[in-house]
């Protein structure tokens, strides 16, 4: 079982980094194509010196900035992008566009902006999310639309275009990225969910089966304890059924051993009708009177296993606790329910610095969780165990 836990979870982290490694790849493709769309737009007019500075200078912050801030948010936390930069980022990407207007009237350059407009909002506005990002588009649309205004002899419809092509740039480039690290982003947060439910599982199946011990063990060592105290007392007064006492402790340990083993091997039951033969046994023993009315072969096997553990956890709790001389048991079914009342007469207040047992704790927790109610107390002189389970 551990061995194939740990082939699901190398399958898991393999698939995980696959997934890592083409989103990364989608970034690196993205970046490397919008440059060569510029550099081939560049060289479609005369390059003069100074247009070769801005483009150098636009690709290498759009480089930079993308392979630090998107490409780093996809292996590990960037923290928080300094003001400083990001005011330089800001500046390039609106000065590109509008370089590349006043030069060429072509709002290409746009499509790097978007790119930048992407690292500013994942790593300087994180919350702002589209409330930034329209706005920076607006800005961008914004200064290509007064540069054209200012420096040709456009006309205004084909400036507002123009205008409105460069926006639809900047959102589309950044609404691309935004998709790819949400999706990346999500399934982290799928990862870090199973990886949660897997551990609560681990953890749920840790606590049944220290319950389970709890309950095989801590009823076991009291009906050795008092049995031994039995025969001890008896060895000198009746040493022929001291001896007896004796045997049966030797019978019951060899039977706690055989139900932790089938405990570990997963095939240990408690189903009520077997709980009622031991208890039966043992109280007699034990010289108290005992009564039980109902029929437990209308239960199913849950109710069965459920009420068993009930019935051996409370008889624990009478013989360690309560100087019982009578114990009642009284099975009710129907509507759908079944109902166990254990009561003895030899009432023991529960533990003021505990409340409850753990092993009435962990009954009330497994009656709760299949859906029935659970309590324990005294009433009229009388220590009851109640559960209520569907049937």
């Amino acid at each position: 079982m551990w061995r194939s836990r740990r082939r699901v979870r190398s399958a898991d982290q393999g698939a995980l980094e696959s997934l890592r490694r083409y989103s990364r790849y989608n970034v690196i493709v993205a970046v490397g194509m919008i440059a060569v769309v510029l550099v081939l737009t560049e060289l479609g007019d005369p390059l003069t010196i100074e247009r070769a500075v801005v483009v150098a200078v636009g690709l290498a912050v759009l480089v930079l900035s993308h392979r630090y801030w998107t490409l780093r948010s996809i292996t590990a936390s960037t923290g928080l992008m300094p003001w400083w930069q990001a005011g330089v980022i800001a500046l390039v990407a609106v000065g590109m566009v509008v370089v590349s207007v006043a030069t060429g009237h072509t709002v290409a350059w746009a499509l790097a902006a978007g790119l930048l407009g992407h690292d500013l909002r994942i790593a300087r506005f994180p919350r702002a999310g589209w409330r930034f990002s329209v706005p920076f588009a607006l800005l961008v649309a914004f200064a290509a639309v007064t540069t054209m205004a200012l420096t040709g002899n456009e006309t205004v419809g084909n400036v507002l275009r123009q205008g409105g092509f460069a926006l639809l740039l900047v959102l589309a480039m950044t609404y691309a990225e935004v998709t790819l690290l949400r999706q990346w982003n999500l399934t982290l947060e799928l990862e870090k969910a199973r990886r949660d439910a897997a551990e609560l599982a681990t953890t749920r199946e840790r606590l049944r089966f220290a319950e389970d011990l709890h309950d095989i063990l801590g009823h076991a060592l009291e009906v050795v304890s008092f049995k031994s105290e039995l025969a001890s007392r008896l060895s000198e007064i009746d040493p022929a059924r001291s001896r007896a006492e004796l045997d049966e402790i030797q019978r019951l340990a060899r039977g706690a051993i055989h139900d932790v083993r089938a405990l570990v091997q997963g095939r240990r039951s408690t189903e009520l009708a077997t709980e009622l033969a031991g208890v039966r046994a043992l109280l007699d023993s034990a010289g108290i009177g005992w009564e039980f009315t109902g029929d437990p072969e209308r239960l199913d096997g849950e109710a069965s296993e459920l009420l068993g553990r009930v019935l051996r956890e409370a008889v624990t709790n009478l013989l360690r606790h309560a100087g019982a001389s009578r114990c009642t048991v009284k099975l009710e079914t129907g509507d759908g329910k079944a109902v166990l009342t254990v009561g003895n007469d030899g009432v023991a207040p529960l533990r003021r610095d505990d409340r409850e047992g753990s092993g009435l704790r962990g009954l009330a927790r497994r009656i709760t969780e299949a859906g029935g109610v659970f309590s324990a107390g005294a009433r009229d002189g009388v220590f009851e165990v109640r559960a209520e389970v569907p049937r």
